[in-house]
């Protein structure tokens, strides 16, 4: 069965639905235990819900806002608000009250979802300043305290779902390339924009990511990506319901290593952060045993794929490494940042496939991708199938297809800057595609760094390098219209103190670490190392250490771990002055 591009996402969903009946759809885990709602069941709470929402007066083109972490409410929600053409407006858990209160107000949204205690509170800071909010419901127990603050009614999720009792399930009839989401952007260089995406949008991704790689009755889906990320949202829930798969819910991502074992996942959305801390920790256990399981290890990645010395290779090592993660994968998709090669070579000797792609929120996201019989490391994959690429003469990647958003929610000037006459999204990416089809991500266009001396420089890679160290927990590269190239570095604390040790250091707090002489030569001397590999313009020349990483509570980095240079350097003017006296 494939998707209908030429219906709405319930639509779809409950044909879908038809077809796997009793077949499980969601699971999720309260306490110690994981309960299961089928594919029929699920139909039956989208139908209430939607009813529900009906009561309240949800119309075709109302906003309904989701501040919620991953569970079969906000998939009920999503589906129940689009069955009565209404639009859903995802926000992200982690980004801070002044944010939230911006897209409430922005979107214009009547209702919000919200999920837990502290999420309300964040409702609550700016609650007189949301002129349009007129409802929350709740999903966990009301007190009597939040109900006397809010400047709003307060539904809990039961009084919710009684209230559509009286109502006829009726699904809207909607055109398919009616908006039926606006996702707000990470918001790097401001506030975030809401990208207004169609049902057409959604689907025609899903069918291409179809078409790229399997999924179906007989997969299971581990969730922890927010589902207010577009990539979790089109890859990780679509379609995976819309193909009978079940998706499992982790409690958060400080939970996958558990969920991992738990939920045994065949496929797994994430980021590269997430392989980029199992790379870490795999080697860390490696380097801390000594005699024959280290050497052991070592003889298994120098194997072959293929032979007895694989096989015993994978019996002796890869194996218990597969199966702390589950045992079942077939493969893992990496999404919204660059994967490096090496870590994907890695996990491809211990037999787990990780797919990179390429893609916008403004594209629903996909643009290209790996697929699983056709997949080279160190790029993006080939482009979607009905998506089309071209380069401008100053390699900037775009896009044009049926993926490509409406345009900015109440933002026609920035939707004209980022689509031009003739239909082309200007990604702002940079980038190539070569002689088989395949695209290479080389930098972003407005990150791009001009020095005094005329010389052009991308950060990314730079920064790439440095937190590839171990001693490096995050980094950003200044030297826009200066003479150098410089670095603000938060340390990796917990490596930090392991060098302490073995250097008889006395146990002191980072800030006085800071301090130390022999700090500051650790750090030079790795930065001498990195900078062998570059260009003379591109040296790191000065850097300064940072007590903090950059926070998601200082709005220093997006939700989806993009930096936010421009309040970066604002919170940090003091230090990079300093570096360039």
């Amino acid at each position: 069965m494939n998707v209908d591009i030429q219906k709405t996402i319930p639509e779809n969903f409950f044909l879908a639905a038809e077809k796997h009946g009793k077949k499980k759809a969601l699971k999720y885990k309260r306490g110690d235990v994981y309960y299961s709602i089928s594919f029929k069941k699920l139909v039956s709470r989208i139908k209430i819900a939607a009813k529900s929402f009906r009561a309240l007066g949800i119309k075709p083109g109302d906003r309904v806002a989701i501040l919620s972490s991953n569970r079969p409410e906000w998939v009920i929600t999503d589906m129940a608000v689009m069955s009565c053409g209404g639009v859903t407006v995802p926000i992200h858990t982690n980004l801070s009250p002044k944010i939230i209160s911006h897209v409430l107000n922005h979107s214009e949204a009547e209702i919000v979802v919200v999920s837990d205690l502290n999420l309300l509170i964040k409702i609550f800071v700016f609650q007189k300043k949301l002129k349009s909010l007129k409802k929350i419901i709740f999903l966990g127990d009301i007190d009597r305290d939040s109900k006397s603050i809010s400047a709003v009614d307060i539904l809990d999720w039961q009084k919710f779902i009684e209230l559509g009792k009286d109502y006829e399930f009726i699904l809207e009839k909607t055109n398919p390339e009616d908006v039926c989401s606006i996702i707000y952007t990470s918001g790097t260089t401001g506030l975030p924009k809401g990208v207004q995406l169609t049902h057409l949008n959604f689907l025609s991704n899903v069918s291409a990511i179809s078409k790229a790689v399997y999924s179906g009755p007989g997969d299971t889906f581990l969730s922890f990506l927010p589902l207010s990320h577009v990539l979790e949202r089109t890859a990780g829930y679509y379609t995976a319901i819309l193909f009978g798969s079940c998706i499992v819910y982790a409690k958060s991502h400080k939970e996958l290593p558990q969920a991992l074992k738990e939920a045994k996942p065949t496929i797994l959305i994430s980021v590269p952060r997430i392989f980029e801390k199992t790379f870490d920790a795999i080697w860390d256990r490696v380097n801390q045993s000594k005699g024959f399981s280290h050497r052991i290890f070592l003889w298994a990645l120098k194997q072959d794929s293929c032979g007895w010395n694989h096989f015993i290779a994978d019996f002796l090592v890869f194996k218990k490494i597969r199966k702390k993660m589950g045992g079942h994968l077939r493969f893992a998709v990496s999404g919204g940042a660059s994967l490096d090669a090496k870590i994907a070579k890695f996990f491809l000797k211990i037999g787990i496939v990780i797919l990179e792609g390429y893609g916008l929120t403004e594209t629903a996201p996909m643009v290209s991708v790996n697929s699983e019989n056709d997949y080279k490391f160190g790029t993006v994959g080939k482009i979607a199938d009905g998506v089309q690429v071209k380069i401008s003469e100053d390699k900037e990647i775009l896009v044009k297809g049926p993926n490509v958003m409406v345009g900015y929610y109440k933002d026609e000037k920035e939707t004209s800057l980022a689509i031009d006459e003739d239909g082309w999204l200007h990604t702002g990416d940079i980038g190539f595609v070569d002689l088989e089809g395949r695209m290479t991500i080389t930098g972003r266009k407005k990150e791009m760094i001009v020095t005094s001396g005329g010389k052009n420089v991308w950060p990314a890679v730079i920064e790439h390098e440095l937190n590839w160290d171990r001693f490096v927990s995050q980094s950003m590269v200044i030297g826009n219209r200066r003479k150098f190239i410089s670095a603000l570095i938060a340390p990796d604390w917990s490596e930090v103190d392991a060098w302490r040790k073995e250097q008889s250091l006395s146990l002191v707090t980072p800030e006085e670490l800071l301090e130390n002489p022999k700090i500051r030569e650790l750090f030079q001397a790795r930065l001498e190392k990195i900078n062998l590999a570059l260009a003379d313009h591109e040296k790191i020349r000065n850097f300064c250490l940072l007590v903090d990483d950059f926070s998601q509570d200082k709005d220093e980095i997006t939700p989806t771990l993009k930096l936010r240079r421009h309040i970066i350097e604002s919170h940090y003017q003091k230090e990079i002055e300093e570096m360039y006296k």
